[in-house]
């Protein structure tokens, strides 16, 4: 076999590889797992319940009224918080746009099991930044001066399927 015959057959693998690769990226969206007491919402590859957790994820219990949000902690957001810690301040999350309840501190952990730091808190499920999120697919929060944007679009419409089963009955 000739070189340009082998660099032709290594360039068509590769560009299949890409293609395979983004067409599974294109696979994940978000995703509602129902469960006994509650709910789960994820971006995720698949609609059965694997370990395919994107960031950020939300997790309740049906019809608690309340949502807890974890997410990988990015460098500038635990470089926010440690700077905080160092000056005696709080790790408080303002939601954008501000919600009526108040402020909510923020968790940051470190997960052996993934090699990576996460962050948490939690918000009402009639706040107007998940009802800005239900729309945009965009979360917004700010720690101290710092605004974090989480965004990601695809199947926005199970947003607020997941926001139904979170809210208090009226």
């Amino acid at each position: 076999m000739s070189s340009a015959a082998i660099y032709s057959l290594c360039a068509a693998s590769t560009v299949a590889g890409f293609a395979a690769a983004a067409s599974a990226a294109d696979d994940r969206r978000w995703r509602l797992f129902e469960q006994d007491d509650g709910a789960l919402l994820s971006p995720s590859r698949s609609d059965e319940a694997t370990d395919d957790v994107g960031s950020p994820s939300f997790r309740c219990k049906a019809k608690s009224g309340t949502i807890a949000v974890t997410g990988d902690a990015g460098q500038e957001l635990r470089n926010v918080v440690a700077d905080l810690l160092r000056s005696n301040g709080y790790p408080q999350v303002e939601m954008v746009p501000a919600s009526r309840y108040g402020q909510t501190l923020l968790s940051v952990s470190y997960s052996e099991a993934g090699s990576v730091w996460e962050y948490s808190f939690e918000v009402a499920a009639d706040a107007p930044a998940f009802d800005a999120f239900k729309r945009t697919g965009r979360l917004t929060f700010k720690i101290g001066k710092t605004a974090i944007r989480e965004e990601f679009k695809p199947g926005l419409e199970t947003i607020a399927k997941f926001q139904s089963i979170c809210a208090r009955p009226k």
